[in-house]
């Protein structure tokens, strides 16, 4: 009978696993910065009203190219027309903006006409071209690089433009960069860092797993030393990860930069219980035990620690879903419904195929010449001489990590993912380094009583506005009604940089007006601002600084509008995708606190039931707290800056950190119930959990250690973060929480 039902649930799970790999092998990759929006804001609501009135301020390509002699050539600006003609006939592209097909308004007695701002047709006014160029406030870092070494050609994409047809229009463009080889190019925009996410995505993915697959086969060998304790736990683990990926793709959800790391994650997590499993199995065969009365011994005394540590790990996840972001709300689902389906597949899987199996060789080894028993007993005994110095040690590391926790800074970067060798990366680095950078800048000014935005002196405040955001914002690029009214003064003055500002004399302005209502320089207009004239668009680029300059250049911003700027007439509202990811990322390492806070009450909640007390509900916390707290330092000490990356971090350690506690616990507890003195009790959860909890930190650590090969900063600090804090954490189990328990039993 018993032979029968371990059959039918082998069966039955391999029946599940043929549908999940069905169901996971149809995943899509999905990579899209507007993921990370926080849900339900009011500011993400405005930026949606706002792009709906103008536009999306991140569908562009820019491209620079150079030449070896000078840009100001006509065989290259013919080349260069060429190019940018051949680039507007691309399916997706809407617009092109390049200096060789840029146009500038001249007004005088004869009318309106347009002058070409490059006369590539005739190399004869090129030079004065030239001169013209470099005195013309917006054209340079604009079009043209700031030491006029290249020139920038902006590609306006499709609005909100899909997957499919991103990958072709950037497809279609790199063709076209390689068809033109101009001597030196560069290239960046929305649909390529998308593009190159999703290519490091696919390939980590498959190397994490790898990396992580070969390492944790390498301890399990040590540890076990037969292919029994190798494949056993392995195939317990493939199922669990490939039913989770079933799931989410019936759910719905596609694999994006957070999920990718769900199928390592599951790989340590999920293998944790099976080492734990069959550890005490071999433990129980080698004490005398028949193969099925050591089956049940360890499920009946291994199998409920393992589930609560599950519940614990799952806790840990659950928490991230508090977070108003989605694809961190569905990373912590997916991650807490694969650690409980790892613990069902690991109950299941590994009784049935254990009574299957005949009993391991490794059950009749002398446990007195076990290397673990002698390492192991070692270390008890400093343990119990050593007492008062580790609780002191622990002490003093713990104000040292406190010192730098208070040196940790919020911060965020666009690109800060990416290596500096990344070819994307150094792309990025030469706009801001030649150009006025590539984060978008967005923001509305609207007037505060009936004016309209053309208002002499609401244009005069703009104009202050403008100025005050290229001298002391720093941004560039910048596109609003202000620099089209100025282009229309320096068009009635024949072209005159001397004239690019607002006039004067209201008189002189109230007459440019007429002549804008008679050109085609209306129709620029009615792209910045709205059909009641009562708000406008500023719309730019700056160097990706940082979110925390960002908030301090917005603060000092908000000053300057409130003292220099008449508030009467106009306010303002920043937005922008940028301003939104700033945001995201700002919530997310503020929510880190609350979230970890109610992961250590509701953990601490689940031990007090389990225990019984709430003095070990209390005293498990101690150990885990502890090492999150060194790491914190660390990190403030080492300058890491808390993101939307790094601050999930202590969420995922801790959840996965206390398990070995639990495993700690749950062991004493049942030796104390055999009516076993104190020191005895502890001398055997020590050698018998000892061995388990360091293999599988062993394997965690090993797991999470793979991610440090990523390209992908966020993925590298993750897996170097969190596997030193759960070694921080073994070891703080094998030290201090043996002397709570001492110090606390005593007490009592």
């Amino acid at each position: 009978m018993q032979k029968r039902t371990s059959i039918l649930i082998i069966i039955g799970l391999v029946i599940f696993t043929a549908l999940a790999t069905i169901s996971s092998s149809k995943l899509e990759f999905d990579y899209d910065f507007e993921h990370f929006f926080p849900q339900n804001d009011p500011d993400l609501d405005y930026f949606l009203a706002y792009r709906d009135t103008f536009e999306n301020d991140n569908d562009y390509v820019l491209i620079s190219i150079g030449n070896n002699s000078s840009i100001f050539n006509n065989d290259f600006l013919q080349k260069a027309n060429q190019f940018t003609s051949d680039l507007s006939k691309l399916n997706h592209v809407e617009e092109v903006i390049s200096p060789t097909n840029i146009k500038t308004p001249i007004i005088n007695s004869f009318g309106f006409i347009e002058v070409p701002l490059l006369h590539i047709n005739n190399p004869l006014k090129l030079k004065n071209d030239s001169i013209r160029i470099s005195k013309s406030r917006e054209f340079t870092q604009t079009l043209f690089s700031s030491d006029f070494k290249s020139i920038c050609i902006v590609v306006k994409n499709s609005q909100i433009i899909s997957k499919e047809a991103s990958d072709e229009l950037l497809s279609d463009i790199e063709s076209l960069i390689k068809k033109y080889n101009f001597p030196e190019i560069h290239y960046a925009g929305k649909i390529r860092g998308q593009k190159t996410y999703l290519t490091k995505m696919k390939f980590e993915l498959i190397l994490f797993l790898s990396i992580s697959i070969c390492l944790i086969i390498t301890f399990l060998f040590i540890s076990f030393r037969s292919i029994y304790g190798i494949i056993v736990p392995l195939i317990t683990v493939f199922i669990a990860i490939i039913g989770t990926l079933g799931i989410m793709h019936v759910t719905g959800k596609s694999l994006d930069v957070m999920s990718t790391l769900l199928p390592t994650i599951l790989f340590v997590v999920g293998m944790s219980d099976a080492v734990h499993i069959l550890n005490r199995y071999i433990e129980e065969l080698r004490s005398g035990q028949e193969k099925i009365a050591a089956i049940k011994t360890t499920f009946k005394e291994v199998g409920l620690a393992t589930f609560f540590t599950s519940l614990t790990t799952s806790v840990g996840f659950i928490t991230l879903m508090m977070v108003p972001i989605k694809p961190m709300q569905d990373f912590g689902l997916y991650s807490a419904v694969g650690v409980i389906l790892a613990f069902v597949i690991a109950i299941l899987f590994l009784p049935a195929t254990l009574s299957l199996l005949p009993k391991p060789k490794i059950a009749t080894a002398n446990p007195k010449e076990l290397f673990w028993n002698k390492i192991l007993s070692k270390s008890f005994i400093y343990v119990l001489r050593n007492q008062k110095n580790i609780f002191i040690g622990y002490c003093i590391i713990l104000i040292i990590s406190i010192i730098g926790i208070f040196q940790l800074n919020i911060d965020y970067k666009l690109l800060e993912d990416l290596s500096e060798d990344n070819p994307l990366q150094q792309d990025f680095r030469f706009f801001e380094n030649n150009y006025s950078g590539i984060r978008p800048f967005e923001m509305a000014i609207y007037t505060n009583d009936s004016s309209s935005i053309f208002n002499y002196k609401v244009m005069r405040e703009m104009e202050k506005v403008e100025n005050y955001l290229y001298n002391e914002y720093e941004a560039g690029f910048i596109l609003s009604p202000v620099g089209i009214i100025k282009s229309v003064n320096k068009a009635v003055h024949s072209g005159s940089s001397n004239y690019y500002t607002i006039p004067v004399k209201e008189k002189k302005y109230n007459s440019l007006l007429k002549k804008i209502n008679r050109t085609s320089i209306k129709n620029k207009l009615n792209n910045f601002v709205t059909r009641n004239s009562s708000t406008c668009r500023f719309t730019g680029k700056m160097d990706d600084i940082g979110s925390k300059k960002v908030k301090e250049r917005n603060i000092a911003f908000e000053q300057f509008f409130q003292t220099e700027i008449d508030n009467n007439l106009i306010g303002y509202k920043m937005t922008g995708t940028a301003l939104l990811v700033d945001k995201n990322n700002e919530f997310l390492a503020t929510n880190m606190i609350m979230g970890l806070s109610i992961a250590f009450l509701l953990i601490a909640l689940l031990i007090g039931i389990i225990f019984k007390s709430i003095r070990m509900a209390i005293l498990s916390i101690i150990p885990n707290v502890v090492p999150l707290a060194f790491i914190g330092g660390l990190m403030g000490f080492l300058g890491t800056t808390i993101n939307m990356s790094t601050s999930i971090i202590f969420t995922i350690a801790f959840g996965i950190a206390v398990d070995d506690t639990i495993h700690f616990l749950s062991k004493y507890k049942i030796e104390q119930r055999k009516g076993k003195s104190l020191i005895y009790s502890l001398k055997r959860t020590y050698l018998s959990t000892g061995k388990a909890i360091v293999l599988t930190t062993l394997i965690l650590c090993g797991g999470f250690i793979s991610l440090i090969f990523s390209d992908f900063k966020s993925t590298f600090l993750i897996g170097s973060y969190v596997g030193l804090i759960l070694f921080v954490a073994v070891i703080t189990d094998l030290l201090l929480l043996p002397v709570l328990l001492l110090n606390l039993k005593r007490k009592k």
